[in-house]
Formats: C-alpha cells, structure tokens, sequence
C-alpha cells in the first residue's frame, strides 16, 4: 500500500505545480493582451501626433506648447506598457538587462544578448 500511497502524492503533486503553471500562461496571456491593446493605443496617439504637428506647421502656428497634452497621454501609455512588462517579467522570473533591455531568464551573471553584466 506504500507504493501506491506514494504514486499518489506524486501524482498530486505533478497536478499541482501542472496547475500552477496553467495560472501562469492564463496570467501572461492575459497581461499580452493589455499589451497589445496599450501598443495601439500608443500607435494612435503617435498618429495623432503627427496629424496635429502637420496641420499645425502648413499653417504656421506650429508651438511645441500644444503638444503637451498629446505627449503626456503617451507617457502614460508607455508607463502601462512597462508596468505589464515588468508583471509579464515576475511571472516568468526573469530580468531585463539594465544595457539592452532584453529578457534575461535564470541567475545568469551576464546577458546572453550583449554581454553586460546584470
């Protein structure tokens, strides 16, 4: 009966961390998804940017001023983008190289991209 006890914490255990790392892919999918829609909505606010900007210098008023609400809004945007990031990031326990910025997985002591130390 020992055997069979232990086949099924074994099994239990398989299922669990099997689980776990469904949590995971659900999570990261879900987080890709915000990230994709918050790379639209920067690729958006960079076209209305460029609209306002042209309209702007056919007529000459061009003033950086009126642009401030425009880049504020993409600055936002990027601020959520990297939140995500950072959250897609914990879940796959991995770090971003301070140099290149590119994912770095494990307790490596140098990025496999550029080389630098992390």
């Amino acid at each position: 009966m020992g055997m069979f006890n232990d086949l099924l914490e074994n099994t239990k255990a398989v299922v669990q961390k099997f689980g776990e790392k469904a949590n995971d892919v659900y999570d990261i999918t879900k987080l890709n998804a915000v990230k994709t829609r918050i790379n639209c909505d920067i690729e958006k606010s960079y076209k209305a940017l460029g609209n306002k900007y042209y309209i702007l210098s056919k007529s000459s008023q061009l003033d950086t001023a009126d642009f401030s609400k425009e880049i504020s809004a993409l600055d936002e945007l990027h601020a959520q983008k990297e939140t995500i990031i950072k959250q897609i990031d914990d879940i796959k326990k991995q770090k971003r190289c301070p140099v290149c910025g590119k994912a770095q997985s494990g307790d490596k002591p140098f990025c496999a991209d550029c080389g630098s130390k992390l």
